[in-house]
């Protein structure tokens, strides 16, 4: 590469690189929303962690990956021959029951099921879940 050539792109590759701009574009990161101060006040933490369910880091991260690559935050799922109430509630993360584990060496299992009756529906799905193995990098291995 002659000397030089490169000058008039290091502005926006310095912009790219500071603003984490990537090949498919920025990725924010919404935080999550917060109720008013004096409500959250009223709530108590609890006492103890007897029923809680522990992730080690690993897998929380696995479950992250999977879980963004399965449902972004913000996509809007559109079933085949489904109408708007299926669709509304297959975007909503809280639809779907989640299985994680350990499984082999640095891979974890992580699966997505359905549970419309959440939203109010009776219709039966044939499909509509995910299954992803993450490595310990955070990375998709595979995925159906």
């Amino acid at each position: 590469m002659k000397r030089g050539l490169l000058t008039p792109w290091l502005p926006a590759l310095v912009w790219m690189l500071s603003s984490g701009c990537s090949s498919q574009g920025p990725h924010q990161r919404e935080k999550a929303e917060r109720v008013p101060a004096a409500e959250g006040e009223r709530v108590a933490f609890p006492d103890s962690f007897t029923g809680a369910v522990e992730l080690s880091g690993p897998l929380a991260a696995a479950l992250e990956v999977a879980m963004n690559e399965f449902l972004p935050p913000g996509a809007k799922v559109k079933p085949h021959g489904g109408g708007e109430a299926i669709s509304e509630c297959l975007s909503r993360r809280s639809t779907y029951d989640v299985q994680a584990m350990a499984y082999g060496e640095g891979l974890f299992y992580v699966s997505f099921t359905p549970r419309v009756e959440r939203c109010g529906l009776s219709d039966e799905l044939l499909d509509g879940g995910a299954e992803y193995v993450i490595d310990g990098k955070g990375r998709v291995v595979r995925s159906r």
